[in-house]
């Protein structure tokens, strides 16, 4: 006697009704989930390339802090050396604030309500990334300036600066 159970039979296809609304319905659903899937992909897409930018921003804001404490650092100690420094500014800021610190700074009336908060709370920074989205301050040590509050605009996110070294600290101006 034979088994059935290892056999396969074949079934003429006009004795198969295929419902024309079944294979409408999946075709929506196909259609339906590959919208959802490449909604997910753009949606991620965008967030990773806005965190990139955001993550680029970060590092050259930290480059320009970086570049400008190495180059005080370096020039402070060489008594009348000079030195042309060109630095590049952080995209969302226009303007770089140098504030006196090694002597007691007389500040002006007309400067930016941060930079004063930040002298009168005593927090020890002396520059000031200002004019764009958040204001940002650090201290990159002893520097000089004349006046007391030396605001530099950037060109094309640049600033180029004199430094000229004092023995112990740093004269600090807009190079012209």
């Amino acid at each position: 006697m034979k088994t059935l159970k290892n056999q396969r039979f074949f079934v003429p296809r006009k004795f198969i009704k295929f419902s024309a609304a079944a294979q409408l319905y999946s075709q929506i659903f196909i259609y339906v989930l590959t919208i959802i899937l490449i909604s997910f992909i753009l949606a991620y897409g965008y967030n990773a390339v806005q965190n990139f930018k955001n993550r680029a921003e970060q590092v050259s804001c930290l480059k320009f802090k970086n570049d400008l404490v190495n180059a005080i650092e370096s020039i402070s100690s060489d008594f009348g050396s000079v030195k042309r420094k060109e630095l590049q500014l952080c995209a969302s800021y226009i303007q770089a604030c140098f504030v006196e610190t090694f002597e007691s700074p007389n500040l002006p009336s007309n400067v930016n309500p941060f930079i004063k908060g930040e002298l009168l709370s005593n927090t020890g920074n002396n520059v000031f990334l200002i004019d764009g989205g958040a204001p940002e301050s650090f201290h990159v040590g002893k520097i000089s300036v004349e006046p007391d509050v030396l605001c530099i605009k950037s060109t094309n996110s640049k600033i180029s600066l004199r430094l000229e070294g004092k023995g112990n600290h740093v004269l600090l101006d807009k190079w012209e």
